[in-house]
C-alpha cells in the first residue's frame, strides 16, 4: 500500500494509521467485524519528517513504524540527467489524448527544460509537457510552447510594438484571447477540457468566453462579474479544473 504525502496526514488521521499499522486490523465505518490486514506500506513526502516530528506536527511513533528503510530521492534539480527520459514518458503519456501529432522535443526546448530549476519537481514537469502539448505545432514541442517561466522570458516577436496604439492592457488582453481561442480549437470546443489545458477553472473559463465572444454562449442576461481567478497570463501555479456553471 502506498502512502503519498504521508507528512500532510492530520493527527488524527496519524493515529489511526499508527493502530492499523500496531494491530494488524482495521473496521469499516459503520461495520462491526474486524479485518485482518496483511501488506506492505511504502510512503512518502516532500517534508522534512524529522522536522515535522520535532515541531510536534507528527507523531514518533508513527515516524519509527514507518522509518524502516528509508529512501531519498534528490529533488529534479539534482538529477537533471533524467529529465530527457522523464520528457519522453511524458509526451508518451499525454500526448494521444491532448496532441497526438507531437511525438518528441526539440533539442533547444529540451536545453530551456534543462537550465529550469524545477521548484516543483516532477509534477512541475508533467505539467509543463502538458501545457506544451498544447501549444506545439508539428510533430515536436519547440521553445515557443514552453510556458515563458521556463523559457526565461517571451520570444522577441512577442515584445515588437504593433503597428496600431495599442495600449499595455489591450496588447495583454488581445493574448489572452489567442491562448484561450487556441486551446478552445485545440480541445474541439468542450469547455471542460479547454479549462484543464489552461490550468483555470471552468467558471473562469466561461466568462472569459464570453468577454471575448469565442464560442456559442447563449446570453445570460445579467453580465457575469469578473472571478477573482488569476489570469493566464501570470505563469502561476496550475489548478485543476473544477466544474463551474452548466454548459449551454
Amino acid at each position: 500500500m502506498f502512502l503519498d504525502e504521508i507528512g500532510d496526514v492530520t493527527p488524527g488521521l496519524q493515529l489511526k494509521l499508527l493502530r492499523v499499522l500496531q494491530e494488524r486490523d482495521f473496521e469499516r465505518v459503520g461495520g462491526e467485524e474486524t479485518i485482518k490486514v496483511d501488506v506492505r506500506v511504502l510512503s512518502a513526502t516532500h517534508r522534512d519528517i524529522k522536522a515535522e516530528v520535532a515541531a510536534g506536527r507528527f507523531r514518533e511513533d508513527l515516524f519509527y513504524r514507518l522509518h524502516v528503510v528509508p529512501c531519498t530521492v534528490p529533488a529534479l534539480r539534482e538529477r537533471k540527467d533524467d529529465i530527457p527520459r522523464l520528457v519522453t514518458h511524458f509526451i508518451a503519456k499525454l500526448a494521444p489524448r491532448t496532441n497526438p501529432a507531437v511525438g518528441r522535443v526539440t533539442d533547444s526546448a529540451l536545453a530551456r527544460l534543462g537550465a529550469y530549476g524545477w521548484p516543483g519537481n516532477v509534477r512541475e514537469l508533467e505539467n509543463v509537457i502538458e501545457q506544451a502539448l498544447v501549444f506545439a505545432e508539428g510533430d515536436a514541442i519547440d521553445v515557443g510552447a514552453l510556458p515563458a517561466v521556463v523559457r526565461g522570458g517571451l520570444p522577441e516577436n512577442a515584445l515588437a510594438l504593433p503597428a496600431s496604439e495599442m495600449s499595455l492592457p489591450d496588447l495583454l488582453e488581445d493574448l489572452e484571447r489567442q491562448l484561450i481561442q487556441r486551446a478552445y480549437d485545440k480541445s474541439g470546443g468542450v469547455k471542460t477540457e479547454t479549462a484543464r489545458l489552461l490550468g483555470i477553472k471552468t467558471s473562469a473559463l466561461y466568462y472569459k468566453l464570453e468577454k471575448y465572444g469565442i464560442g456559442v454562449i447563449e446570453s445570460r442576461g445579467d453580465k457575469i462579474a469578473a472571478p477573482p481567478e488569476q489570469e493566464l497570463l501570470d505563469d502561476g501555479p496550475v489548478a485543476g479544473g473544477a466544474g463551474g456553471r452548466r454548459q449551454p
